[in-house]
């Protein structure tokens, strides 16, 4: 992979890092926090060759510096497709975030929580008297793609098959398997949603897209179209079904923590903090926009960079005690949903999904442990996510 390293890169900054290969290590937190036995700001070769930030400060200093780090590539290694919106700058991000924002309005979320409630309730009941479950495909995958297929108005029936298309394009980073998933997308929203939508719009978010007007006004063009719903259904996904994942393992090993919230549930705002902190899991890129000099090393132009905010959330230079969970920390400053014009848009919905289950979840089963003789299954990625995770509950 020498290769892969530009002349402009000095030797000593090359690390052997690939931030989805764990070689060996069962904690995907500390697979991370290794990043900072060693230089702050390194290159790899892996993946095309990019450089990696390690610590909170340069992370949020690039976030929030769009002029400098354009969005153009989110992901390492490339998307086949570049995204719109969340791969756009400038005023065409603008744009097509406004399209977005009467959707996921404090406002519009208040309505949508009694939704997020009933879903929540009604999942816990179809498995809560057996007394165990699966909890990542009973509940973390199905309960926050729901909420996003009724904010779409797409039919229920249709939840399996882009959840399927969301976990290509989300966990995988085989260009190939992406690639079939967009295709699949792809025909999807052309054939199924664009000509019901067009003839007869209605109150829908892709309604809304449709409708709207971007780039000095034009209409979003049909691949646009295709790809905004690439990025909403990978988003029903992504950040709140992982990161439940990550909070229900936890508690589930951690029965002091799990019984305060459950003695105290006014905890559970700051407890959310806490978590969204301690497993931060959006593994991201920005792009250097020309020539430049960050932290005294020569970047170039179309250099990438990778932004593990999982290392950002973990840092001793930010954080004392980084690694424990702490409900009652003062600094929980997180850079799970990003900094700066590109901050997730979703972020008050992802949080009320997220503060629902842990109240209804708690409430009902207020008990629950890993399965004996199972192991969680927990993996690095774009978002890092955990893809087993056997519970176990007493009945009555």
């Amino acid at each position: 992979m020498t290769s892969n390293i530009p002349s402009h890169v000095p030797v000593e900054l090359v690390r052997d890092f690939d931030f989805v290969d764990m070689r060996g290590e069962t904690d995907v937190y500390e697979h991370f926090r290794r990043l900072h036995d060693g230089p702050e700001f390194f290159f790899t070769p892996h993946h095309g060759g990019h450089w990696v930030a390690t610590r909170f400060a340069d992370m949020e200093a690039i976030l929030a510096n769009p002029a400098a780090f354009s969005s153009k590539h989110q992901t390492v290694p490339p998307m086949p497709i570049r995204l719109t919106l969340i791969e756009w700058d400038g005023q065409m991000h603008a744009d097509a975030r406004a399209v977005l924002a009467p959707y996921f309005s404090p406002k519009a979320v208040g309505g949508l929580e009694d939704t997020a409630r009933t879903l929540t309730t009604s999942l816990i009941d179809g498995f809560i008297d057996k007394g165990e479950c699966e909890f990542v495909q009973d509940f973390a995958f199905k309960m926050p793609i729901t909420i996003m297929m009724r904010l779409m108005d797409l039919p229920p029936e249709d939840t399996p098959y882009l959840l399927q298309i969301s976990e290509d394009i989300v966990r995988s980073v085989d260009p190939t398997v992406q690639q079939a998933a967009f295709q699949r997308v792809a025909e999807y929203v052309a054939n199924q949603v664009i000509p019901s939508r067009r003839a007869n719009p209605g109150a829908d978010l892709f309604s809304a897209i449709l409708g709207a007007k971007i780039d000095n006004g034009r209409h979003f063009t049909d691949p646009e179209v295709i790809s905004f719903g690439s990025v909403l259904f990978a988003a029903g996904l992504d950040t709140v079904s992982s990161t439940m994942g990550f909070i229900a393992k936890f508690l589930a090993e951690n029965p002091q923590h799990r019984r305060q919230l459950v003695a105290d549930p006014e905890l559970i705002g700051s407890a959310l903090e806490e978590f969204q902190r301690r497993f931060s899991l959006a593994n991201i890129a920005r792009v250097v926009v020309d020539d430049m000099e960050f932290k005294g090393i020569q970047l170039r132009k179309e250099d990438r960079i990778l932004i593990p905010t999982s290392a950002a959330g973990i840092d001793n230079q930010r954080f004392s005690d980084p690694m424990e969970v702490d409900f009652a920390r003062k600094d929980k400053k997180t850079l799970l949903f990003g900094r700066g014009p590109h901050m997730c848009a979703g972020n008050f919905l992802a949080r009320t999904e997220m503060r629902v289950f842990l109240q209804e979840w708690l409430s009902r089963i207020p008990e629950f442990a890993i399965k004996p003789g199972e192991t969680p299954i927990v993996a690095p990625g774009k978002a890092n996510c955990v893809r087993y995770l056997p519970l176990v509950w007493p009945t009555h």
